[in-house]
C-alpha cells in the first residue's frame, strides 16, 4: 500500500502536464498535423523507459523511480508541445502565453462536452477497479492469465482508437460546416477502416498467441488459460467491439455527449460489473466471467449506438 501511495502521489503531480500536452496535441490534430503529437509521444515513451532504467536500476529508487520517470517524461512532453505551439510557421500558433485570457462563454461550451465525457471515463475506470478487485480473489493462475489477456486486448484496439481520434476531428469539421451527409459518410467509412484494423490486429495476436505467452515467461497453467481466453475474447471482439466504439467518437464530435455518457455508463455497470460479480460468486466461472460481462456490454452498446446513428438524432446538437 505504501508503494501504491508513493506512485500515486508522484504521478499525480504530472496531471497538469498531461492536460497541457493533450490541449496542444489537439490543436495540432485540428490543423491536420498528426506528425508532431506522434513524434512527441514516441519520444516520451523512449524517455520513460530510459528513465525507469536509470532511476530503478542505477539509483535504486524502486517505485518512486518509476513514478519520477513518468513525471519527468510528461513534463518534457508538455514543454515541447508548448514550444512548438509558439512557432509562427504552424497553422495554429500562440503569440504569447501571457496574453491568454479566459473566455467564459467558450469555457462553458467546452465544459458541456468535457463534463459528460469526464463522467463517462471516470465511471468506466471505477468500474474497471471494481472488476479488478473481483479478479484479485481468483488466485495467481487466473490473475496472471487475466492480466495477459487484458494487455493483449488493449493492444489490439490501439489502431482503431487512433482512427477514432481522427474521426472526431473530421466529423467535427463536417458538423461545424453543416455538412451532415459528409459527417455520416466519414463516420461509416472510418468505422469500416477501424473494423478492418481491429480484425488485422486481433488476427496478428491470435496466430502467435502460444509464442507470446511463452515469451512472457508464463507458467504452463496460466499460459493455457490465457490462450483459451484470448481466442474467445478476440473472436468476439472482431465482431462487436468496433460497431459500439467507433460511432461513439462521431457522436461526441457532433456534441451528442450526454447520450454517449448514459449509454456507456449504464451497460458498463449492469453488464461488466453486476454480471461479472454474479457469475464469479454464483457460478465460480473465474476470469471468463469478466469477458462474458464485457462481451455483453459490447453487444448491447453496439445495437444502441447503431440505432442512434441510423436515427440521425446525434446530428441535432449544436456545440458552437
Amino acid at each position: 500500500m505504501d508503494n501504491s501511495l508513493t506512485y500515486l502521489f508522484i504521478t499525480a503531480l504530472s496531471y497538469p502536464f498531461i492536460a497541457l500536452y493533450n490541449a496542444g496535441a489537439a490543436s495540432f490534430r485540428t490543423s491536420q498535423n498528426l506528425r508532431f503529437p506522434m513524434a512527441i509521444a514516441f519520444g516520451s515513451n523512449i524517455l520513460n523507459i530510459l528513465g525507469n532504467i536509470f532511476f530503478i536500476f542505477t539509483l535504486n529508487l524502486g517505485v518512486a523511480g518509476a513514478a519520477l520517470s513518468t513525471l519527468l517524461s510528461r513534463i518534457i512532453n508538455a514543454a515541447i508541445i508548448l514550444i512548438l505551439l509558439k512557432q509562427p510557421k504552424q497553422d495554429l500558433y500562440i503569440d504569447s502565453y501571457l496574453c491568454i485570457r479566459p473566455k467564459f462563454q467558450g469555457i462553458q461550451q467546452i465544459l458541456k462536452i468535457g463534463i459528460p465525457t469526464g463522467i463517462e471515463n471516470g465511471t468506466f475506470q471505477f468500474g474497471k477497479l471494481v472488476i479488478q478487485s473481483t479478479v484479485s480473489t481468483m488466485g495467481t493462475t487466473a490473475i496472471a492469465a487475466q492480466a495477459m489477456v487484458a494487455m493483449l486486448e488493449s493492444f489490439a484496439c490501439q489502431a482503431s482508437i487512433g482512427i477514432g481520434l481522427g474521426m472526431m476531428s473530421i466529423v467535427g469539421k463536417c458538423v461545424g460546416a453543416k455538412e451532415y451527409e459528409q459527417a455520416r459518410h466519414y463516420t461509416i467509412l472510418l468505422t469500416k477502416c477501424a473494423w478492418i484494423a481491429c480484425f488485422i490486429c486481433c488476427a496478428t495476436i491470435l496466430f502467435p498467441i502460444k509464442q507470446i505467452t511463452s515469451l512472457a515467461g508464463m507458467e504452463a497453467e496460466s499460459a493455457k488459460l490465457a490462450i483459451w481466453l484470448t481466442r474467445i475474447v478476440f473472436t468476439y471482439k472482431m465482431i462487436f467491439w468496433t460497431p459500439y466504439f467507433l460511432p461513439s467518437y462521431g457522436s461526441k464530435a457532433a456534441g451528442d455527449v450526454k447520450f454517449s455518457m448514459i449509454t456507456s455508463t449504464l451497460p458498463m455497470w449492469i453488464c461488466r460489473v453486476v454480471v461479472t460479480i454474479f457469475l464469479v460468486h454464483t457460478f465460480h466461472m473465474g476470469p471468463l466471467a469478466v469477458w462474458i460481462g464485457m462481451g455483453a456490454d459490447w453487444t448491447i452498446r453496439s445495437f444502441i449506438f447503431l440505432a442512434r446513428f441510423k436515427s440521425n438524432k446525434w446530428l441535432e446538437h449544436k456545440v458552437i
